[in-house]
């Protein structure tokens, strides 16, 4: 019986690194009140000339080649962003395809914000139980084109980034093991990217997208559906947390990241943890975090893993993951 795992990663940062002092010169904050109330130093911003596309072509083609895959080998695409470069046509993924010459894929762009990979790798797993050809699975974000500047509540959560993964089929242990993936749309309106055609003259007015978030409300529901995800993963197949070498979450907040392992009385160090350095990237954060994982040597053959999603929609969920 064949199985599906990760065989390739990949990522890419904008070169351009802003600490939290150089925000503090133009808001009402300072790197204390930021690092305290978020456990964000640094975050990288994109430059003018770059786009979704150009970073998650980047990471695409580092995954491929981690893989040893061939653009032309690929079935498919599949890209999570919040932040295409059209809204909403053509899709993100097709760029990709074009400038990697991957000419044999279908390219599909997903919209589940935060939880964007973690679905990603649950439907390309049920997409290679009748296709063999290997899956690239992509995530940018570039939010730095979506949030308002002049509020010091939210810009300074922010970071650009994008990274891939490649799935191919397995005979061997290495294997996604099972997922949880979920919506709640009653919490809608908690996070969202203003602009697009829900209003009458959405054509002709002015559109800026513009993020709008409701801090609180988004705090409490990651703080719960966390351990609930990982606890549903755990009883479905038989495990407990201690069969867990690494939980790697969305990170939104480190004060999130803390709560929910203080719920699931684990130590936080069983997160892994970037946020510091990078600051929340969306759906690209587990990935990234996977990617820099396996460059410090931190994931073994046979270590087991939940990855952890949650984001606007509301969405979440998470993948049980046998390296």
């Amino acid at each position: 019986m064949f199985h599906v795992k990760i065989s390739g990663l990949g990522s890419y940062l904008p070169e351009r690194c802003i600490h939290n002092n150089e925000l503090a010169e133009t808001l009402e904050t300072s790197d204390e009140w930021i690092t305290s109330h978020t456990g964000i130093s640094y975050r990288r911003i994109a430059a003018p000339d770059e786009s979704p596309s150009s970073m998650a072509i980047e990471a695409a083609k580092i995954a491929l080649a981690d893989a040893g895959v061939a653009p032309e080998e690929l079935s498919m695409i599949l890209l999570s962003t919040s932040t295409p470069d059209y809204a909403p046509i053509p899709s993100t993924s097709c760029l990709v395809q074009e400038a990697i010459h991957a000419e044999n894929s279908v390219a599909i762009d997903i919209t589940a914000a935060c939880s964007g990979f973690v679905f990603n790798l649950e439907l390309a797993r049920g997409y290679m139980q009748f296709h063999d050809r290997p899956i690239l699975l992509v995530a940018t974000e570039m939010m730095s084109r979506v949030i308002d500047w002049s509020d010091h509540k939210t810009c300074v959560l922010f970071g650009d980034a994008a990274a891939a993964a490649v799935l191919t089929r397995t005979e061997g242990e290495g294997r996604i093991i099972d997922s949880y993936i979920r919506a709640d749309g009653t919490g809608k309106n908690f996070l969202k990217i203003e602009g697009g055609c829900r209003k009458p003259d959405s054509r002709n007015a002015h559109n800026p997208l513009t993020l709008y978030m409701e801090g609180r409300a988004v705090f409490t529901f990651a703080i719960r559906i966390i351990p609930d995800i990982v606890n549903i993963l755990l009883t479905r197949n038989g495990l407990t947390l201690d069969d867990i070498d690494w939980l790697v979450s969305h990170q939104a907040n480190y004060r999130i990241i803390r709560s929910a392992a203080a719920r699931l009385k684990v130590p936080e160090s069983r997160f892994f943890m970037n946020l510091q350095n990078v600051a929340n990237t969306a759906s690209a954060t587990v990935p990234l975090a996977l990617h820099e994982m396996q460059q410090k040597g931190l994931l073994k053959k046979g270590m087991k893993i939940i990855t952890l999603g949650f984001g606007a929609g509301l969405t979440y969920g998470g993948n049980l993951i046998q390296w």
